[in-house]
């Protein structure tokens, strides 16, 4: 296999022969409406294309930055076929595609590449010249939600709040004037233009007025916890991601919370349950 780099626009016409993806990084219009210019890493095999890596892309003086968006969860592959159920072939195709984009990434110069692979690219062969660390997050499956009898003691503390289904544009802004001060601007303005895409996401929000709202992406078979800020007590927090699982487990779906870095936040998402999902960051810099 080989791969090599095209630009967002003259992607189109290989974009509907790779239709296996997580839903909504699947749509074209979910990387046309980013708020950066992107392409995407095509990986080819005896000519033709088998897997593309959308990727952000953008200069920094002389130096190229290839990162994974604020916006996903994950480095989504597009593949020409879904990945096979048996480990020894699915292994074999993931690694064959990944040797692909590090020979890809060794001959760059002034450049950057960074991104998360999903759980289930979790084999990982030999690559020379990437940087790997491990990360995670807590993953509550579907039909497995327990809450304890002191989490169901929290909830109830904020039972008396009313809950509202709110629209992206309205959530998104809401949550925007009140979010934690740790946010990065970049990521505010990264998300702002994929509320437009509103079947791609369900926000909650609780209280009248407003006192919590959360942001979650709707994949096909999970929910992933995007952004959320409060201004109530701890407890009025604590509800609004109880009523977001409880809502992901109704669909039959997954519910990620993405992981943190910060232990008070760790800690917090910690009391839900759940089974901790390892994950890799792969990390590549050329300056030669």
């Amino acid at each position: 296999m080989r791969a090599y780099w095209l630009s967002g626009e003259s992607l189109y016409p290989i974009w509907n022969q790779l239709s296996y993806a997580e839903a909504p990084f699947l749509e074209w219009d979910w990387w046309s409406t980013q708020a950066l210019p992107w392409g995407a890493l095509l990986i080819e095999e005896k000519g033709s294309p088998v897997a593309a890596l959308p990727l952000p892309v953008r200069d920094v003086g002389f130096f190229r930055l290839y990162r994974q968006p604020l916006s996903v969860p994950y480095l989504s592959f597009r593949l020409k076929q879904d990945l096979p159920d048996s480990c020894a072939e699915r292994y074999r195709m993931v690694g064959h595609i990944l040797s692909a984009v590090a020979g890809w990434i060794k001959q760059q110069k002034w450049s950057y590449i960074a991104g998360s692979l999903p759980s289930w690219w979790s084999y990982l062969p030999p690559l020379r010249g990437l940087s790997v660390r491990g990360w995670g997050s807590f993953v509550i499956r579907a039909g497995s939600f327990a809450p304890s009898k002191e989490l169901l003691r929290k909830v109830r503390q904020s039972q008396s709040h009313p809950l509202h289904v709110l629209t992206p544009q309205v959530g998104f802004e809401w949550w925007k004037a009140h979010r934690p001060l740790g946010i990065s601007p970049k990521f505010v303005l990264q998300l702002e233009p994929l509320m437009r895409l509103s079947e791609a996401w369900w926000v909650l929000g609780v209280g009248d007025p407003l006192q919590a709202v959360g942001i979650f992406l709707v994949g096909a078979k999970r929910v992933w916890y995007v952004a959320g800020a409060h201004v109530g007590g701890s407890q009025i927090g604590t509800r609004l991601i109880y009523e977001a699982i409880q809502w992901s487990q109704a669909q039959g779906k997954d519910f990620d919370f993405q992981g943190s870095t910060l232990p008070g936040v760790e800690r917090f998402f910690r009391q839900f349950g759940g089974e901790w999902e390892l994950r890799y960051y792969l990390s590549a810099c050329r300056v030669w």
